[in-house]
């Protein structure tokens, strides 16, 4: 195992476990996760009830969720996205613009299955692709605009620019307009997107660090959302651990009024505990599991940044056998490749997109001659 696939294997895994440790206590503020779990560390079982969410318009097609079980290491939605961004990577090797996702979304996606992992903003999606909206255009019209649901796909794209975050920031400012878009005031989830997966292609470089990371991530971010991560950013870098940072986190977003899934809030909790872990993946997911509101986003993106970082062997074995066994026998998921079968893909994949690049170099250089 060279260090380049240890850094993909570590990041999906970490992602993943981060995903599925997260979803059972999302919602709750970490007072709440503390009454009922104390403070969580294990991936547990948990039992999803039916609902509905109806259409804003009398035209439009309710949501319907169904009532089903949710073993240990199954994930949710946001997963769902991630692998199929994966996907598209994978069968392209290489980078991918908007129109390869798309074309995956489709291929990918049963929709007999919405309500299950996947969620009303995929069905909204899939339905107005289906429909012959042009990609680029889809995310006009996605529900939830300015929260967390574009960035939940984005790792692969920072990790097939490995060491590369400009490039990574590029392609996710494209890929995002799938699912939402830039420009209008207050909505930052595509700044949030294009750091995340700036930061990831970060973390694969042989000298990245926390900090560095953590500043490339918020190079990305306009003024506004970046003096706002790093306010949050600031507690963090004041408190000696992390029990005495969750209650000066949960005060300052509860006060805001801001729904729990909110871009910005999500990316400034998540770079928190990736911070106060100091990178290790087992520290960054806890505490971003512990911290309350939208856990399984925070544990996403702190968990895969850690991962990237520092690799598969930090990352603890017990918890990747788990995702790993669950996936292959998931009914509900749009894939089923285990997360060292997605770093596979993902690792010639990044070799492809390497040798391009050494190619291009290659013909500058005769140019130079």
């Amino acid at each position: 195992m060279d260090r380049l696939f240890a850094k993909l294997y570590g990041c999906e895994a970490a992602g993943t476990i981060g995903n599925a440790m997260g979803d059972i206590v999302e919602g709750l503020d970490y007072k709440e996760i503390e009454a009922r779990y104390g403070f969580l560390q294990e991936l547990l079982p948990q039992d999803k009830k039916d609902g509905i969410i109806l259409s804003e318009y009398e035209w439009g097609l309710d949501f319907v969720y169904h009532a089903h079980h949710r073993p240990p290491g199954m994930t949710e939605d946001g997963m769902e996205r991630h692998r199929i961004c994966a996907s598209a990577i994978i069968k392209k090797g290489g980078r991918i613009d908007i129109i390869d996702l798309a074309k995956e979304w489709l291929e990918l996606i049963d929709p007999n299955k919405f309500g299950y992992l996947l969620g009303p903003q995929d069905q909204i999606i899939y339905y107005s692709l289906k429909a012959g909206i042009a990609p680029w255009e889809v995310g006009r019209y996605a529900v939830w605009p300015g929260m967390i649901g574009t960035t939940k796909m984005i790792i692969p794209v920072g990790e097939v620019n490995a060491c590369n975050p400009k490039q990574a920031a590029q392609d996710a400012f494209e890929l995002g307009r799938i699912k939402d878009v830039r420009g209008t005031p207050g909505n930052y989830a595509l700044e949030v997107c294009a750091g995340v997966a700036a930061g990831i292609a970060e973390a694969f470089k042989p000298t990245a660090n926390v900090e560095s990371i953590i500043e490339t991530a918020i190079s990305c971010l306009s003024r506004r959302p970046k003096a706002e991560v790093e306010q949050v950013l600031s507690w963090a870098r004041q408190v000696d651990n992390f029990m005495e940072f969750r209650p000066l986190y949960d005060e300052y977003f509860r006060k805001s009024g801001r729904k729990i899934s909110e871009a910005v809030e999500i990316l400034s909790g998540a770079l928190a505990c990736f911070y106060l872990a100091k990178g290790q993946p087992r520290e960054a997911i806890l505490y971003a599991v512990n911290l309350g509101r939208d856990t399984d986003c925070k544990a996403y993106i702190a968990g895969g940044l850690a991962g990237a970082l520092y690799g598969i062997e930090s990352v603890p074995e017990e918890w990747v056998r788990i995702v790993e066994e669950e996936v292959v026998n998931d009914p509900y998921t749009v894939s089923r490749r285990t997360c060292k079968e997605t770093a596979e893909g993902l690792y010639r994949a990044v070799l492809n997109t390497m040798k391009g690049m050494q190619e291009t170099v290659n013909m500058l250089e005769i140019l130079l001659k």
